[in-house]
C-alpha cells in the first residue's frame, strides 16, 4: 500500500522579498537617473547646415588663405558601420595640428567621398572643431594637436575607404 505524507510548504519570505526590494530600487534609481539626463542634458544639433558660427573665414578672405596653410590634417582613417537602422554609415577620424600663433576656435572641413571607380559618391560640411561642443570645448592653442571623428549616414554599397577628400572651407581664430 501506498503511503502520502503531508509535508509543510517551506517559505522563504524575508530573503526573497529583501531581494525584490532591493532589485527593484536599482531599477527605479536608475529610471530616475535617465530621466534626469534626459531632461537636463543639453541637446546639440546633429546637422552642420543647423550650425552658424559668427566670423568664420571663408575662401577668398586674405587673413583665411594665409592661416589655413597653418592648419595641418593627419593620419586620416576611414571605416564602415551599420548603425541601429541598418544604414551604411562612414566613420572618418584623424588628427588636426593647429601650427599658428593664434588660437583656433572653429574649423569647418568639406568631405567627399568616392566610390571604388572614382566616381563622386557623397559630400558633407561639418565642423570639426566648434567653440564650446565635444570632448575638448575650448579652443585649440597654437601647435596643439587634437582628434576628430566625422561620421557620414547613408554611404553607398561600393564606397572606398581609401578614397576621401578634405578640405578646410572655413575657419576662425583669435
Amino acid at each position: 500500500m501506498a503511503e502520502f505524507r503531508i509535508e509543510p510548504q517551506q517559505t522563504s519570505g524575508p530573503k526573497k522579498l529583501i531581494i525584490f526590494a532591493l532589485v527593484s530600487a536599482v531599477l527605479l534609481s536608475g529610471i530616475a537617473l535617465i530621466a534626469l539626463y534626459v531632461r537636463y542634458h543639453p541637446s546639440t544639433p546633429r546637422s552642420s547646415s543647423a550650425v552658424n558660427i559668427p566670423d568664420v573665414l571663408r575662401a577668398g578672405d586674405t587673413n583665411f588663405e594665409y592661416y589655413k596653410t597653418k592648419i595641418r590634417i593627419e593620419n586620416v582613417k576611414a571605416s564602415l558601420g551599420i548603425n541601429y537602422n541598418n544604414s551604411r554609415v562612414a566613420m572618418i577620424s584623424g588628427t588636426i595640428r593647429n601650427d599658428g600663433d593664434r588660437k583656433l576656435e572653429a574649423l569647418e572641413l568639406h568631405v567627399t567621398l568616392y566610390d571604388m571607380w572614382g566616381k563622386f559618391s557623397k559630400e558633407r560640411t561639418v565642423f570639426a572643431v566648434r567653440p564650446g561642443v565635444g570632448f575638448n570645448p575650448k579652443p585649440m592653442e597654437p601647435l596643439e594637436r587634437r582628434t576628430f571623428n566625422i561620421s557620414l549616414e547613408g554611404v553607398e554599397y561600393y564606397w572606398d575607404p581609401k578614397e576621401i577628400v578634405l578640405e578646410i572651407t572655413g575657419l576662425k581664430y583669435k
